[in-house]
C-alpha cells in the first residue's frame, strides 16, 4: 500500500459542526499541507494514519482496519482552543508528528520522508494555499485562468484567478467561502473552461452551476 494520508482527531468533536469548536476542522489545514510536502511511502497494510487526541490513557498499541491505521495519544484539546491562531497551527503540526512517530517506532520505518514533510509546513509558513488542477489558456492563448484555494483553520476560500501571458494578474474573484474540509468545498470544484476569449467559468461538481468572469465587464466597466 501507499501511506498518502493523515488525520487528526479529537474525542470531543463528537457531534459539534461549529468550526471554531472543532479540532478536526481546524487541524485540516495543516494535515491537508503535510500531505502535499509527503512523498510516496510504501507500506504493507497502511494508507492512512487516523490520530486521536485523547485526554488520558491513550492506547499503546495500533489499529488497523482495511489500510487505516488508528493511533492514540496524549493531548488535550481544551488546550488547543486557548491558543491563537499561528500557535494553533504550530500546536497541530506537533501533535501530527508525535503520533506518526509513535507509528515510525513500532514498525521501525525510516523517518526521513515523514522529517521532510514535517520542515516543508515549517518552510511554507504553515501557508496552506495552491492552484486547482493546471491552469488553463483561452482560446487565443493570451490568457490563462486558474482556481486558487486557500484552506485555513476556520474556512476554506476559493478564488477564480485570471492572469496575462506574462503572469499579471488581471483579476481576482472569490468562488465561495465554506468550511475548511475537502469533503464540502470539493463540491465547487467541477471543471474550469473558457466560455470565449474573454469570459471563463468554474463549474461545479455536478457541472450544474457555474460562476464565470467576464474581462471585458472587469477591464472596461
Amino acid at each position: 500500500m501507499i501511506l498518502k494520508h493523515f488525520l487528526l482527531y479529537s474525542e470531543n468533536d463528537n457531534g459539534v459542526a461549529d468550526v471554531e469548536k472543532n479540532f478536526s476542522f481546524q487541524s485540516r489545514c495543516i494535515t491537508s499541507l503535510y500531505e502535499k510536502c509527503f512523498s510516496k511511502f510504501s507500506t504493507e497494510n497502511i494508507k492512512q494514519i487516523n490520530i486521536f487526541c485523547v485526554k488520558e490513557s491513550p492506547k499503546l498499541n495500533l489499529t488497523i482496519v482495511d489500510g487505516f491505521c488508528d493511533v492514540e495519544i496524549l493531548y488535550d484539546v481544551r488546550d488547543f482552543f486557548q491558543l491563537d491562531d499561528q500557535q494553533r497551527k504550530e500546536v497541530i503540526l506537533e501533535v501530527l508528528k508525535q503520533g506518526i512517530d509513535k507509528v515510525i517506532k513500532l514498525y521501525n520505518w525510516d523517518n526521513r520522508p515523514f522529517d521532510n514533510a514535517y520542515n516543508c509546513v515549517k518552510k511554507a509558513s504553515y501557508k496552506n494555499e495552491y492552484v486547482w488542477k493546471k491552469p488553463k489558456s483561452s482560446p487565443n492563448r493570451c490568457l490563462k485562468a486558474e482556481v486558487l484555494i486557500n484552506h485555513d483553520l476556520y474556512l476554506c476560500e476559493i478564488y477564480l484567478v485570471v492572469k496575462d501571458k506574462n503572469g499579471n494578474e488581471i483579476v481576482k474573484r472569490l468562488v465561495s467561502t465554506t468550511k475548511p474540509d475537502e469533503i464540502i468545498f470539493s463540491h465547487f470544484l467541477g471543471e474550469l473552461n473558457w466560455l470565449s476569449n474573454n469570459e471563463v467559468a468554474l463549474f461545479n461538481r455536478p457541472k450544474s452551476k457555474y460562476i464565470s468572469v467576464h474581462l471585458k465587464e472587469v477591464l472596461f466597466k
